[in-house]
């Protein structure tokens, strides 16, 4: 498995040694924070900082659908949650996202799906960010929680931590990892706010509610 200098920072992130913004250069930062990566996992190859999959990243999405999955969304991501909180599967599993090829795999981020698997929310048809409105089909309370129950599924079936780095928003994309987006602002609304906040803000609240629910993963799995 072949992991880009890009993938090789945001891991070492992940899992808490910084090696400076998530670039792809290669610099003395990322070394000690490499170095301190493996140290601490006991590994002396890059591999072995990952999952045997491959897998490290959840990119979390709303569809910006209306009710009801449809075969494009299916074909986009790798699991979607419908507004009654019904889970559904996409056309390519979770494990095809390793070795990505258009064709083969959901094509979720623009070119940033390698190892990344896309978890959405089907919701928001119809939504604009300024000014704002969220649609004929926004976000449900249900539909939320089931969705953050099954990233932490996917968090501790892969080894993949709850943090910026491995569990980022569409909307976060292009801040944290440096790769380019189309003005992409999912997730950046929940049910209970008037407007759309600040991408990483919403992210982290997204991300704890996920943390919420990793304890009870645990004892399940």
């Amino acid at each position: 498995m072949n992991f880009t200098k890009r993938d090789v920072q945001a891991r070492c992130a992940a899992l808490g040694h910084h090696p400076g913004p998530i670039d792809g250069i290669f610099g003395k930062r990322t070394r000690r924070a490499l170095d301190a990566a493996l140290e601490e996992v006991g590994g002396r190859e890059v591999a072995s900082l990952f999952h045997p999959t491959g897998l490290h990243r959840v990119h979390l999405h709303w569809s910006a659908g209306a009710r009801g999955v449809i075969a494009m969304e299916r074909t986009a991501y790798n699991s979607l949650v419908t507004h009654e909180g019904e889970r559904v599967y996409g056309e390519f599993p979770a494990e095809a996202q390793a070795r990505y090829a258009v064709g083969a795999a959901a094509s979720h981020t623009l070119n940033f799906n390698t190892g990344a698997i896309g978890h959405c929310m089907d919701a928001m048809a119809g939504a604009r960010e300024v000014p704002f409105d969220r649609g004929s089909a926004p976000i449900t309370p249900r539909q939320l929680d089931e969705f953050c129950k099954w990233a932490a599924e996917y968090s501790v079936k892969y080894w993949i931590p709850v943090t910026r780095y491995s569990m980022p928003s569409h909307a976060e994309i292009q801040t944290v990892f440096g790769v380019r987006q189309r003005f992409k602002w999912d997730i950046t609304w929940l049910p209970g706010m008037s407007k759309p906040g600040d991408p990483l803000v919403v992210g982290d609240r997204i991300r704890a509610m996920i943390s919420e629910r990793l304890p009870d993963v645990r004892a399940a799995a």
